[in-house]
């Protein structure tokens, strides 16, 4: 693992846990995996504080425990793709909202917060914390019936049970299958008026399943990129090709099974019915589909049926996002350069610069520009011995996609550290100014409930002084850049994963 990925895990464990678990799971990306022992030495911590941090780390699921040979002791391990995925839960919150509505976001960031509840717990302290606002009008009926949606549809998973094998002291988790569970709402009434949750007998826990948000951000990308391609018409026609795919094949398949047209045919005249020219031009939207689809859809040999092939999106999404990193880094005319050579596979120098009709001089640097930032790479080759005996070499640029994947993938993880490191840094120098504000609109939020007169709430507002806002909002606007910046790198590093996936 690269040392870019171990700044950026060290500074996320840092702003969501505190300096114990980052020192804990530093030692741990550094050294693989190790003992509660040999981490209460390397890092200078009490056993307490190391258990503790251990603890939190294995709630959230981001660090995992295996008995050692002799079956005596527990070795922890870090697991940083699952830190990284905790800069991802805006996106996912967004998701289920964008779905399910604001309930359904509340329901699942609670969940996320906790990192694993029983159905009890989880529904009745949102209930009770939410039980004076108007606004959001959240009954425990209501709460029951989402949580019961979100189970269905996958996006709320039970939680692996502690087994423990006989002979071993160490416990393992073992996966169960979910069962959609029945809640009664009466008890969930009778806690909720009592407050004392320890009335439970609820002991079935549960968890955020991130592969069924990940498949949602894997189907928006793709059908995205169609309807920028294409049209409208041709992204909800690959959105019903994606509901089929979902029925036969695994959800994250190189390619999926045979779809039939007229089956597709029949969901989009049922399903678009607002949308006509799709169902006009049906049999056209296939073909070009088909055609000028970043490999995405694949025909049969008659083109009765089409199958979607994730390993073909995922690398046209791929070289997307080369295409785009090569332009912002070295100018379009660098990008041209490096579509040529992606086209031809094997291209000489000379006739890199005849393809892309730019000035030698330009071409030359340009390639070596590229070269130096490991986007293309050299292959030589031999020719047949000439007439004197002599052995000339011949250097063909090339791209290997594999290698510029985790080239990219290391910016990608250096940017990231480097973003969040700068958003800590602003918090840090105006974190006075940031707590005084968060103050003052605790305390106006709670006089507006009351309804207290408005010159009440004004004089509140007014112990910000108009200097003290000037820089509040400096400030904001600089950490939403970092934020939608974190989001951006966040969505490449899922594209870079989603290409692994195929690979070996």
């Amino acid at each position: 693992m690269s040392h870019q990925l171990g700044r950026v895990v060290s500074v996320i464990l840092q702003r969501y846990f505190g300096e114990n678990v980052q020192k804990v799971g530093d030692d741990l990306f550094t050294y693989g995996s190790k003992p509660i022992a040999l981490l209460v030495k390397s890092t200078d911590l009490s056993r307490i504080k190391v258990v503790e941090s251990l603890r939190t780390l294995l709630k959230y699921d981001l660090a995992m425990f295996e008995p050692t040979p002799n079956e005596v002791i527990a070795d922890y391990r870090l697991i940083p793709e699952n830190v990284l995925l905790m800069i991802r839960y805006p996106r996912y919150l967004l998701q289920i909202k964008t779905k399910y509505g604001s309930e359904a976001e509340i329901l699942i960031e609670e969940l996320l917060q906790k990192a694993c509840s029983t159905a009890t717990v989880l529904l009745v302290s949102i209930a009770v914390k939410y039980k004076d606002d108007k606004e959001k009008n959240m009954t425990i009926v209501k709460l029951k019936d989402i949580f019961i949606s979100l189970i269905t549809a996958g996006y709320i998973q039970q939680a692996s049970v502690a087994e423990l094998k006989e002979g071993s002291e160490i416990p393992t988790l073992v996966p169960v299958a979910t069962i959609t569970p029945e809640i009664d709402v009466r008890a969930l009434i009778k806690i909720m008026n009592s407050g004392n949750l320890a009335e439970s007998s609820d002991n079935v826990f549960w968890k955020v399943n991130y592969d069924r948000f990940h498949q949602d951000i894997r189907d928006e990308i793709m059908i995205k990129a169609i309807t920028r391609r294409i049209d409208e018409n041709a992204g909800e026609l690959l959105r019903h090709m994606l509901q089929h795919m979902y029925l036969t094949s695994p959800a994250w398949a190189a390619e999926s099974t045979l779809v039939p047209a007229v089956e597709l045919r029949e969901a989009c005249l049922r399903a678009a019915a607002d949308k006509p020219l799709l169902n006009q031009y049906f049999d056209q939207y296939l073909k070009v589909l088909e055609e000028s689809g970043c490999g995405t859809v694949r025909a049969d040999a008659g083109g009765r049926g089409y199958s979607v092939r994730g390993a073909g999106a995922a690398r046209g999404c791929l070289l997307a996002l080369l295409e785009g990193l090569v332009t912002e880094r070295l100018g379009y005319k660098a990008a041209r350069i490096f579509r040529i050579i992606l086209d031809k596979k094997y291209i000489e120098e000379d006739d890199v610069q005849k393809n892309a009709m730019l000035p030698n001089k330009e071409c030359k640097e340009l390639s070596y520009k590229l070269l130096e930032e490991h986007f293309i790479s050299l292959q030589p080759m031999r020719k047949t011995a000439s007439a004197g005996g002599m052995n000339k070499a011949v250097y063909l640029f090339h791209i290997n996609l594999h290698d510029v994947a985790h080239t990219v993938q290391d910016m990608c993880y250096k940017a990231l550290g480097n973003v969040l490191r700068r958003a800590s840094h602003e918090r840090a120098a105006h974190a006075r100014l940031l707590d005084k504000q968060r103050r003052v609109r605790s305390i106006v939020h709670g006089m507006r409930l009351r309804a207290e007169p408005q010159q009440n709430i004004d004089d509140v507002e007014e112990t910000l002084t108009p200097s003290e806002l000037a820089v509040l909002q400096g400030v904001e606007k600089r950490l939403k850049q970092l934020s939608a910046a974190e989001l951006e790198i966040d969505k490449n590093l899922f594209i870079l994963k989603w290409y692994f996936m195929y690979t070996h």
